[in-house]
């Protein structure tokens, strides 16, 4: 019997047998398939990036730089009073400036018991905000520290006239200063050095014949001698006392090592012993000198620039005792009128002589801003220790250092994978590696400011007694033990840095904060924005300068001769990479001047990214946010820390002047030497942001 004659006699009989029912539904088709969905960690708390200022219109293999920030930079306006402006940088120094702004003032009424120098910093801060009284009495002061100028008759007089002005920290023919000997760290040692001894901001200023150095060198012609004038100068007089100003510091410049060459450690050291700097300069008095600076008896100096010391001894065989007189009144003004210790018309005319030539600022700082500054700047860690104690808190620092360690590890699988580098050179590097001193957030212990006096009353005096505080801390420390527990940098700062001395890497509360450090966003943001400044201060500790030190900070080769030949070799192709790189107009970057920074750059987003990825080993992948993969918001994060507004003036001024690189160079240059930034933007051999001869050092 067939299939379908059977169903049919089934059929038959069930109706025969029982109450019809209805036919049973079809049975339901199976359902299709559903593809699983991704799984991702969390969505952070928050996003720590900013998708909405994203341009769209501009491909990231193109210029991530203005794909990351086009946005930001389109609806921008930099404020009257600032040259840059950064999203990251400048808006954390100003909400931090409001901070101890807030403090400074509550401290000018009622000094907070818990502040060990709450009336220190509030008496200098009432000081420098009381304005009329610095009209009143300011020019006055002034021409009371000039009498002491008035002193100078002679080489002998010279010397220990200057010693006295360098003892109140006021700037002039070299600076004075202690150091750690580079080739023992264990030792301090006195210091003679070449920076701070010009009013222009380089030496080059005076020596380049192109059109732009000819008119800036008019331009201070034109204000030494107002200045001079305003100051009670006889306007004749003003006006030679200026051109003689600018011949005695173009000597001067002239004998000075350029910013390139200031970027070679090994040109810096130069130990000389008391008899070897009188044999150096030996129309100078020495002895002199040393005994008004409070240096009497220290015999080991280093000298940064030799053939300064030469240029030194023929100014002084040569000039006459008139032109020094008139010089030194002009540094005592011009460092009275920067810190706004003179009447308004001195400080304007010296915050406008800045703008029209290196800054292009539109207005001058209120104030409190500039106040708050100088407070910051002469007694930080007495205004940091309220910062913190206020401010501070979180998990910030334990996460930071966690990151800290994550980066370091990532750079200790880096040395140990380099086919370039041999195994001897790869133990010292190591070992470097691990002596790196990490220090986060603030001092564990905090300087002492006991002795300094400041007269609330008597601004003048007490920016000079502030100034002398800190020089006398300085030298004090000739002679003594290495204190490796010190800290370069206020809590407050909105930096970080690397002292191949101490073999440190150095990271204030202030920069711990979003955009850098954002609590509760995707790690992926926290490693490509904080973790970039980790991986870029680490990697200074083997870039060109900071190789050539060894893990206790002492200046030897410990590359062997091939691997440092090859080192060489990568370095350049970075050299010549950034040498390409527009500023502005005809100029652009020097890659020499920059090399440092860049291999920092380079090498500090590729450790990022390392250990970002090692972080997430075994984890679900970190949830996108506004589109963007964990990958793209690493980049997206190390990009938007540098979205920044400048003007033509200043990024004129940083391409001769600043050893980093201009923002978008900072963003573009590093990212499209990486595999992991094509990657992560599906970006194609020829795009832009794939170069052609990639650069691979660390």
């Amino acid at each position: 019997m067939n299939r379908s004659r059977l169903l049919v006699l089934v059929a038959a009989l069930a109706t025969a047998c029982a109450t019809p029912k209805p036919p049973p539904p079809p049975p339901a088709p199976p359902p299709p398939p559903v593809a699983e969905a991704p799984r991702f960690a969390p969505p952070p708390a928050a996003p720590g990036i900013d998708p909405s200022i994203v341009k769209p219109a501009v491909s990231p293999c193109a210029d991530f730089y203005e794909y990351a920030c086009g946005g930001w930079i389109d609806k921008t306006q930099m404020p009257a009073d600032k040259s840059r402006w950064v999203r990251s940088f400048s808006v954390i120094e100003e909400e931090n400036k409001a901070k101890l702004h807030a403090l400074l003032e509550a401290a000018s009424t009622k000094v907070d018991p818990e502040d060990r120098y709450g009336q220190l910093v509030a008496d200098l801060y009432a000081g420098c905000m009381d304005e009329a009284t610095i009209e009143r009495t300011g020019l006055a002061q002034l021409h009371a520290a000039w009498k002491q100028v008035d002193a100078v008759r002679n080489p002998k007089s010279l010397a220990a006239t200057l010693g006295r002005l360098h003892a109140e920290s006021i700037g002039g023919l070299f600076s004075i200063g202690s150091t750690q000997d580079a080739k023992d760290s264990t030792l301090v040692i006195g210091a003679i050095s070449q920076f701070g001894s010009l009013s222009l901001p380089d030496r080059d200023y005076y020596t380049n014949k192109d059109e732009k150095s000819v008119a800036i060198r008019k331009d201070f012609l034109a204000h030494v001698a107002k200045q001079l004038g305003a100051a009670g100068v006889p306007a004749r007089q003003a006006a030679k006392d200026a051109r003689a100003i600018l011949a005695l510091e173009t000597t001067l410049a002239e004998s000075q090592w350029t910013r390139v060459e200031s970027r070679d450690p090994d040109k810096l050291y130069n130990r000389l012993d008391l008899a070897g700097l009188k044999k150096a300069a030996p129309h100078f008095d020495w002895d002199g000198y040393l005994a008004a600076v409070g240096l009497k008896g220290v015999t080991a100096f280093d000298v940064s620039t030799p053939r300064m010391m030469v240029a030194l001894d023929g100014l002084v065989r040569s000039v006459k005792p008139a032109t020094w007189r008139g010089y030194l009144r002009w540094r005592l003004l011009a460092d009275a009128a920067g810190v706004r210790a003179l009447p308004k018309a001195l400080s304007d005319e010296a915050f406008w002589f800045q703008a029209r030539n290196f800054t292009g600022a539109k207005a001058q700082p209120e104030r409190w801003k500039s106040c708050v500054e100088l407070v910051d700047g002469t007694l930080g860690q007495a205004l940091g220790q309220a910062f913190v104690r206020r401010y501070f808190g979180g998990d910030a620092k334990a996460k930071a250092l966690a990151l800290v360690h994550g980066v370091q590890g990532a750079m200790r699988q880096r040395i140990a994978s380099l086919a370039w580098m041999d195994a001897p050179t790869k133990a010292k590097a190591e070992e470097k590696l691990a002596a790196v001193d990490n220090k986060i957030a603030y001092p564990d212990k905090w300087q002492s400011y006991d002795g300094l006096v400041i007269k609330r009353d008597a601004f003048y005096a007490s920016a000079s007694a502030a100034g002398a505080f800190e020089l006398r801390r300085q030298l004090a420390k000739i002679g003594q033990p290495v204190d490796r527990t010190e800290w370069g940098m206020t809590t407050p700062t909105v930096n970080a840095y690397y002292n191949p001395q101490l073999n440190e890497i150095v990271f204030p509360a202030g920069i711990l904060q979003p955009p850098f450090y954002t609590q509760g966003a995707n790690d992926a943001v926290n490693y490509g924005a904080v973790g970039f400044v980790v991986g870029h201060e680490l990697t200074h500790g083997f870039d060109d300068e900071g190789r050539k030190y060894d893990a206790r900070g002492n200046l030897t080769d410990w590359w062997s001769k091939p691997v440092g030949q090859e080192f060489e070799k990568r370095a350049e192709c970075v050299a010549r990479q950034y040498d390409a790189y527009p500023v502005i107009d005809e100029v652009k970057l020097n890659g020499r001047l920059t090399l440092g920074e860049n291999l920092a750059d380079l090498g500090g987003l590729k450790l990022a990214f390392a250990a970002y990825q090692a972080s997430r080993a075994g984890q679900l992948p970190e949830a996108p946010v506004g589109g963007f993969s964990a990958d793209q918001q690493f980049f997206l994060a190390a990009a938007q820390v540098w979205c920044t507004e400048i003007r033509p003036e200043n990024a004129r001024f940083r391409a001769a002047n600043d050893p980093h690189s201009s923002a978008r160079w900072r963003v573009d240059g590093p990212m499209s030497n990486l595999p992991e930034f094509a990657r992560a933007f599906q970006c194609k051999a020829g795009d832009p942001m794939v170069r052609a001869e990639r650069c691979d050092v660390w």
